[in-house]
């Protein structure tokens, strides 16, 4: 029988020397749906996001990525776009020196090996985005001009422009402010479900859940430990159930919490790679 989820993630075991940060987790994603990834830090999100994002090669953890029924090997974020999984990373990361709309469209460029294209070309693709999203954005504005809710906004942009079915979201709301910010977040993923995009909304707030998501996984200490529909949704119970049981400091923070570095580099990171330490997040 065909299987209705667009994502899977089967019986993911991913350890690290100091601990064991995913052991036996499964993640099930539908097509167009809102699927929040509810856990505390260290409870496994990062890690789970890098081995669906591609930079934790097949080889490095046990278990197997599924995509519309059939398994998948990723061995790089190349992979994974190909397989039409974007990421937008916690951190913000933009091309400062480049503007709105050549921010955009280098996701598009980098999935299509298309790295010749015209100033007519960069402006179409970016404002049908834009669009898309229902977004309002000046293409000609350098990135270094944006604030930082507006810079999120260009992220998810960027991780639109290759026409993904699934964009995962790291803390979406971490540097969002307002909230009339936190609205347009809301709004933006609501229109992605809409196009039938799935989402993966990672988060540690159970009220961001409450307010955004049609399911939720809760995620602690590497192990899922519930799963709830919409209906099924009580704070006090998603709360209670990421708390998380190990005694003492799990290991090194979550570089993805920290600043990245600015311009090229930060963007390089955000688009391509996502650190190289063992993050338990």
């Amino acid at each position: 029988m065909e299987s209705p989820f667009l994502v899977e993630a089967r019986h993911i075991t991913k350890s690290f020397p100091k601990v064991t940060a995913l052991e036996d987790a499964s993640l099930n994603i539908l097509p167009g749906q809102i699927h929040a990834l509810l856990g505390e830090n260290g409870s496994g999100k990062t890690t789970l996001m890098k081995i669906l994002g591609g930079l934790y090669a097949a080889k490095t953890y046990e278990g197997e990525i599924v995509i519309a029924g059939k398994p998948a090997v990723f061995n790089s974020p190349q992979d994974a776009l190909r397989h039409g999984i974007s990421i937008v990373l916690r951190r913000v990361s933009v091309f400062e020196q480049l503007n709105v709309g050549e921010n955009i469209v280098v996701a598009h460029w980098q999935a299509s090996h298309k790295f010749l294209i015209t100033q007519q070309e960069t402006e179409q693709r970016a404002q049908e985005t834009l669009d898309l999203l229902g977004l309002k954005l000046d293409l000609s504005l350098r990135a270094r001009e944006l604030n930082s809710s507006q810079k999120r906004m260009l992220m998810i942009a960027r991780a639109v422009s290759p026409n993904p079915r699934l964009v995962i979201l790291d803390e979406p709301a971490a540097y969002i402010r307002t909230p009339a910010e936190l609205g347009q977040l809301f709004r933006v993923v609501r229109v992605l479900s809409a196009q039938n995009i799935a989402c993966l909304y990672m988060t540690r707030r159970p009220a961001e859940v409450m307010q955004i998501a049609d399911r939720v996984s809760v995620l602690r200490d590497g192990s899922m430990v519930g799963d709830f529909e919409r209906a099924e949704f009580d704070e006090s119970t998603l709360s209670a159930l990421m708390a998380s049981q190990r005694i003492g400091d799990y290991g090194d923070g979550d570089e993805d919490e920290r600043e990245t570095p600015g311009g090229l580099l930060g963007a390089l990171g955000s688009l391509f790679t996502f650190g190289k330490r063992d993050e338990r997040d």
